[in-house]
């Protein structure tokens, strides 16, 4: 047991101009979105978890808030997702060790980033899990944890609980069919909901994570209404990026009408749930949002760019490998530095001054008003794949 630790982050109330900013934040989001004024107070007065999803947070971002740290503790699955942008499965030879991890969390921490998310892989087969989150929790992190769900019993579910984690599991069809074939393995979706059910259970925070591809969009609506009625208090809407294992299954990727309509089904289901609906790899989703508003002026825009900064890659995300290779997205394969090798201070320099460019982006997004609330996604560089705005 760890005791007796001085934590070296900042609790949430601390500096209060950035309480300040984060509450005209989601206010602005609420109105932007036309969140149903009800649905956004039952949301809003979950001060816990309110807290909780906010920690440290100056930005609403395509990956979620600015800043946070995703280490990816494992490469071992009990699953065989098609989709896994991480080739998850057996574990990877030269993953970080427990004390190589604490002298990781130790640097992260001085960098005043407040939200750690331990994820994989499924962090859950990684023995020292548990010792690394209370570790974390030492520091004074928020921890979140990214996993399949499978493997959440109601012993696993109490210890997440003890240590006060919040729990991001992947859900990708409301039937076990599509499920398991996404998943790659027989019964997961059985093993799931039960994780799920487990989480509500010690009155978890609870995320769900939607991978929006073609065989599952039908899907998605149903997942958020499921999410809804159980009282899950945030999703990431994945726009499927054919990266990783992903890469074999290119023709599963979103044209650009159903991107246009996952756009437009995401802002209608804000609308009306009791939970913040965050779009990842669709920066665009800023820009769009503004534009169905009407908001066309540049200096509005910009100043709305204070508070929602569309593709995360180079602003606030770490995004931290097995064996401490650091990229700026999952999903973008730029080395800027090893946990091993550098400093995190300095490896945090080189992903602020690394150019991300993607030939859409470069393409669609010059003297684009919307550009900083949105900046293009740095993943995608198919030519097919055209900016909504400009259809």
């Amino acid at each position: 047991m760890i005791t007796n630790r001085r934590k070296k982050i900042k609790p949430f109330y601390n500096p209060p101009h950035l309480l300040l900013k984060q509450i005209v934040m989601i206010l602005l989001y609420a109105e932007l979105t036309s969140w149903h004024k009800r649905a956004f107070l039952q949301w809003a007065f979950q001060l816990k978890n309110l807290i909780h999803a906010g920690a440290g947070a100056k930005q609403i971002c395509c990956f979620g808030l600015n800043p946070h740290v995703v280490w990816e503790m494992t490469s071992r699955c009990n699953l065989k997702c098609i989709h896994c942008h991480a080739f998850g499965g057996d574990a990877s030879y030269d993953e970080l060790s427990k004390e190589e991890a604490k002298a990781m969390i130790d640097q992260i921490a001085s960098l005043g980033i407040r939200s750690f998310v331990f994820t994989g892989g499924e962090p859950l087969l990684r023995e020292d899990l548990f010792d690394l989150i209370e570790y974390a929790k030492s520091m004074g992190f928020t921890v979140f944890i990214a996993t399949n769900g499978t493997l959440i019993t109601k012993e696993v579910a109490k210890l997440l609980r003890k240590f006060d984690v919040g729990v991001v599991i992947g859900l990708d069809a409301m039937n076990s069919e599509t499920h398991d074939r996404i998943r790659g393995v027989a019964g997961a979706f059985d093993a799931v909901i039960k994780g799920i059910e487990n989480c509500i259970a010690e009155n978890l925070y609870l995320h769900l994570n939607i991978v929006a591809a073609k065989q599952n969009f039908d899907e998605i609506g149903r997942i958020i209404d499921y999410g809804d009625e159980i009282g899950v208090f945030s999703y990431f809407i994945y726009r499927f990026v054919p990266f990783g294992r992903g890469e074999e299954i290119r023709d599963y990727e979103l044209g650009s009408a159903d991107f246009k309509a996952l756009l437009d089904l995401i802002l209608e289901k804000q609308r009306e749930v009791r939970a913040i609906i965050i779009p990842v790899a669709s920066p665009e989703y800023w820009a769009y949002m503004l534009q169905k508003r009407g908001i066309h002026n540049r200096r509005v825009i910009n100043f709305l760019g204070r508070f929602f900064g569309g593709c995360l890659a180079g602003k606030g995300m770490m995004y931290i490998k097995p064996n401490g290779d650091v990229w700026a997205c999952p999903f973008l394969p730029v080395q800027v530095g090893n946990v091993r090798k550098e400093r995190i201070d300095m490896i945090k320099e080189n992903l602020e001054q690394a150019r991300y460019a993607s030939a859409r982006s470069t393409r669609d997004c010059n003297n684009c008003k919307y550009e900083k609330v949105c900046g293009g996604c740095k993943t995608r560089m198919e030519e097919d794949m055209k900016c909504p705005l400009k259809r």
